[in-house]
């Protein structure tokens, strides 16, 4: 499989948004409550994508839209290690994942930030991302976030592998 990373721009941002709106209703239902994803809407994953467009990456696989990658340069202020750049959205289509494309996607993320710790957080009982993450070289930080019925565990990758 071709896997290639390109930036999302104006141009590009509904693909990116049809991915996080999609991926969403294969990913968390069952994980989350039902109106918090009933409530979500396409347009608002696009417009989101549009104007932080600088943050993103989009993955395609053989040609077609696989999944993305969102970044801050600099981790929110509740996270733990406050000098590290964070992931804030990584979402790969089922029917491309485990193919290599969320690999893809990390490693662009690292490379946009150019930092050696990074960090993320997964939906709690969101095993097949922890586990992910984890072979990613993620490791559980012990913090929690708790909002609306959900809770992230915040997961550190330290020292970028080359």
């Amino acid at each position: 499989m071709d896997i290639t990373i390109t930036p999302v721009t104006a141009e590009n941002a509904e693909i990116a948004g049809r991915i996080i709106y999609d991926a969403w209703g294969e990913t968390y239902r069952g994980l989350m409550p039902d109106d918090v994803l009933d409530g979500r809407s396409l347009e608002r994953c696009v417009g989101r994508a549009r104007e932080n467009c600088g943050n993103y990456r989009l993955a395609f696989a053989d040609g077609e839209a696989a999944g993305t990658v969102a970044v801050l340069p600099q981790a929110r202020e509740f996270c733990t290690h406050a000098d590290s750049g964070e992931i804030v959205a990584l979402y790969v289509l089922k029917r491309f994942q485990r193919q290599g494309v969320g690999k893809a996607l990390v490693k662009a993320a690292a490379d946009a930030l150019g930092r050696d710790k990074i960090t993320l957080f997964v939906l709690k009982g969101n095993d097949n991302a922890a586990w992910f993450y984890k072979a990613m070289g993620f490791e559980f930080t012990g913090k929690e976030l708790c909002e609306n019925g959900m809770t992230d565990l915040e997961m550190i990758y330290f020292k970028r592998k080359k």
